[in-house]
C-alpha cells in the first residue's frame, strides 16, 4: 500500500468510529430537536414491547384450560373462561398494533426531520470554517458527509435505535417472566445459553 492509501484508510477508520460518547451526544441532540415527540415515541416503544411480551402468559392459560376440558370433556363449562382470555389476548394484540403503528409514524417524522436539521447544522458550521479547510479536504469527502454519513445516521435513528430498545425491553420482560415462573429453570437456561 502506498503511504497516501494508508493515510486515507486511517482517516476513514477514524471517521467510522462510533463511541459511547458520540451515541450520548446524538441522543441529546435528538431530544433537543424533538423534546415532546421523542419521549412519546419512546413510551410507545416501551408499551409495545411490554404488551407484545405479555400474551404468552394468556396463551399458556388458554392451553391449560383446553387441556383440562379435553380430559374431562366439559367444553361448556370452560367456554366462558376461554372466551375471556381470547378477548383479553385480542385486546393486547390490538393495543400492541396501535402502539407499533404510532411509534413507526412518529419515528418516520423524527428521522426525516432530524436528517434535515443535521444537514442544516452541518452547513451552518461549515460556513464558519476557514477557506484552508476546503482547500485541504477533497470535495467528495465534504459531500460524502452530507449524503452518506447523514444517511447512515438516519438509518441508525430510524431503524437500529428503536429495534435495540424494543428488543432489550422484550428480553428483559421475558427474563422477568421466566424468573416469576421458575427461578431454577431460569438459572438452568442461562447456564446452557452461556455454554
Amino acid at each position: 500500500m502506498s503511504p497516501r492509501t494508508v493515510q486515507e484508510v486511517r482517516r476513514m477508520n477514524k471517521r467510522a468510529s462510533f463511541s459511547k460518547k458520540t451515541a450520548i451526544r446524538l441522543i441529546k441532540t435528538l431530544f433537543e430537536f424533538y423534546p415532546v415527540m421523542l419521549p412519546i415515541t419512546l413510551l410507545c416503544i416501551v408499551f409495545n414491547a411490554l404488551i407484545s411480551s405479555v400474551p404468552a402468559v394468556f396463551q399458556q392459560n388458554i392451553i391449560a384450560i383446553v387441556e383440562k376440558s379435553w380430559q374431562s370433556r366439559d367444553w361448556n363449562g370452560v367456554s366462558g373462561q376461554i372466551t375471556k382470555y381470547v378477548l383479553i389476548l385480542a385486546t393486547f394484540y390490538a393495543l400492541s398494533l396501535i402502539a407499533g403503528f404510532t411509534y413507526t409514524r412518529l419515528m418516520a417524522t423524527i428521522t426525516q426531520g432530524s436528517l434535515k436539521k443535521f444537514r442544516l447544522k452541518m452547513f451552518n458550521g461549515m460556513e464558519d470554517l476557514p477557506i484552508k479547510y476546503f482547500d485541504t479536504h477533497a470535495h467528495g469527502d465534504i459531500m460524502s458527509t452530507y449524503t452518506n454519513d447523514t444517511d447512515a445516521i438516519r438509518q441508525m435513528i430510524g431503524q437500529s435505535l428503536p429495534m435495540v430498545f424494543q428488543a432489550s425491553l422484550t428480553i428483559t420482560v421475558m427474563f422477568l417472566m421466566m424468573i416469576y415462573y421458575s427461578v431454577w429453570m431460569t438459572i438452568l437456561v442461562c447456564l446452557f445459553s452461556v455454554l
